[in-house]
């Protein structure tokens, strides 16, 4: 994203843009749901879940948390606009993209993007002012792969002097 000092404002654009582009992963709606009641719904997966438990262990008395199967069917009853109710229309599985990060931390947070520690950009670039084209090498070649799944990372780069962009990267889905 062309750089502003807001991080946070930048992510938004950047979550806009991949939403915009079609740059994501979309689960495909459960149809099953919007057409039932809550209720409805979570009898019917429940009695589906008891069913393959039964098969696969004998047992077809076992209790069972519903609460996935409701939060199922809240989530299909989402209209998906922008960025944020597709991650409401998903819950399970996220998008898989820069949308699946929802905010901006001081440091690694599910869920979040957090600056580069400083030494890190000393370690790899030998500066704290990479190039655009340095950090996406560096991205590519695997040499900021320090974050786990569901984190994300952001790092200035610079044209000289000059802040240029925002780099976010990171994981999310599988």
């Amino acid at each position: 994203m062309p750089y502003q000092p807001d991080v946070e404002a930048a992510l938004e654009l950047a979550r806009r843009d991949a939403y915009d582009r079609g740059y994501y992963y979309r689960a495909t709606p459960n149809t099953q749901a919007r057409t039932m009641s809550e209720e409805e719904y979570v009898a019917w997966e429940m009695a589906e879940l008891r069913l393959s438990l039964a098969e696969a262990f004998g047992d077809d008395d076992m209790e069972c948390d519903d609460t996935m199967a409701r939060d199922s069917w809240r989530a299909a009853q989402v209209e998906v606009t922008g960025p944020d109710s597709l991650l409401a229309a998903q819950i399970y599985s996220g998008a898989h993209s820069v949308i699946d990060m929802t905010g901006v931390a001081p440091s690694p947070e599910p869920e979040m993007v957090a600056p580069v520690p400083e030494d890190v950009l000393e370690e790899v670039f030998g500066t704290r002012r990479p190039t655009a084209d340095a950090i996406a090498g560096a991205i590519a070649a695997g040499r900021l792969e320090d974050f786990g799944r569901w984190y994300g990372a952001y790092a200035v780069a610079y044209d000289g002097e000059h802040p240029e962009s925002i780099v976010f990267f990171g994981h999310s889905g599988d």
